[in-house]
């Protein structure tokens, strides 16, 4: 059996942002509204479930994307901090990123894994599974250029095809396989699926319909929810609260034989943090 920890939505932010001038002062007054502006409580809190994590003794860690407020540099400098701190060895956590990481810069997430998240390029780099024992992880990047007042997600092609051969490749060797992803595949009403749904959802929801071996990990949400892709089946498609606002953001999973179920754990294993 193999353990995997689920966190989501940390949303870090620079300590320095009341500086912020123009566009960039504007931008986060949008992203943050409604939120407390405390970037050392965002720290804290995403320091204390990864550490929790850890403690656990889960065999891996997702973290399934807005990592930062709107993906400036030195806010993933700030996340490879907080992964440090967490003490959590590079190699069994993997990071996708999320909308808000890519407002400032589409490219911004590529560029912190060969920065100051290079040590974790080798289990989260979009497209390159992370095979454990009893379940292959495969990170899946749904983060791109758009306009802030915009919070959608979409999968590049080429990644979206790997996945697909992959799903193939993965029937036979017995393990679930994990999309660890940001946004969620299922569909919306066409106005908010525009808005805030995911580009490729069809496509998506097809693998899904195909393999009953591949699970989804999401965020974006920020609500735990368990998911059947077809009525009456077990679930397959995850989600959990967000790090940022949430009393309990850490979710486990077990993967056996073939399948990954959500795992009941100790109280004390789930930090109990207060409402933002």
């Amino acid at each position: 059996m193999t353990r995997i920890a689920h966190l989501s939505d940390l949303h870090l932010l620079e300590p320095d942002h009341a500086e912020r001038q123009g566009v960039a002062r504007r931008r986060l007054a949008y992203l943050t509204l409604g939120r407390p502006n405390d970037a050392v409580e965002r720290r804290r809190r995403a320091v204390e479930v990864l550490a929790a994590a850890r403690r656990s003794g889960a065999d891996h860690v997702v973290v399934t994307g807005d990592l930062t407020e709107d993906g400036i540099a030195p806010q993933f400098d700030i996340l490879a901090e907080v992964l440090a701190e967490s003490r959590l060895p590079p190699s069994q956590v993997t990071l996708v990123a999320g909308n808000h990481d890519a407002y400032v810069d589409g490219s911004a997430f590529e560029r912190a894994l060969r920065g100051p998240l290079a040590a974790y390029a080798a289990t989260s780099t979009p497209g390159v599974p992370v095979v454990l024992r009893d379940a292959a992880i495969l990170p899946v990047c749904t983060a791109f250029a758009q306009p802030y007042t915009r919070s959608a997600g979409a999968i590049d092609d080429r990644e979206l095809d790997g996945a697909a051969k992959l799903c193939e490749q993965s029937r036979v060797l017995g393990r679930a396989l994990v999309l660890a992803m940001h946004h969620p595949p299922h569909r919306r009403f066409p106005v908010m699926q525009w808005i805030d749904g995911l580009v490729q959802h069809a496509a998506l929801g097809a693998l899904l319909e195909r393999h009953d071996h591949v699970h989804v990990l999401h965020g974006h949400t920020h609500a735990t929810a368990d998911r059947a892709v077809r009525p009456g089946a077990t679930p397959r498609i995850f989600s959990t609260e967000s790090v940022i606002d949430s009393r309990a953001p850490l979710r486990f999973y077990d993967a056996r034989h073939g399948r990954l179920w959500p795992a009941v754990v100790a109280p004390d294993a789930v930090p109990a943090l207060a409402v933002a």
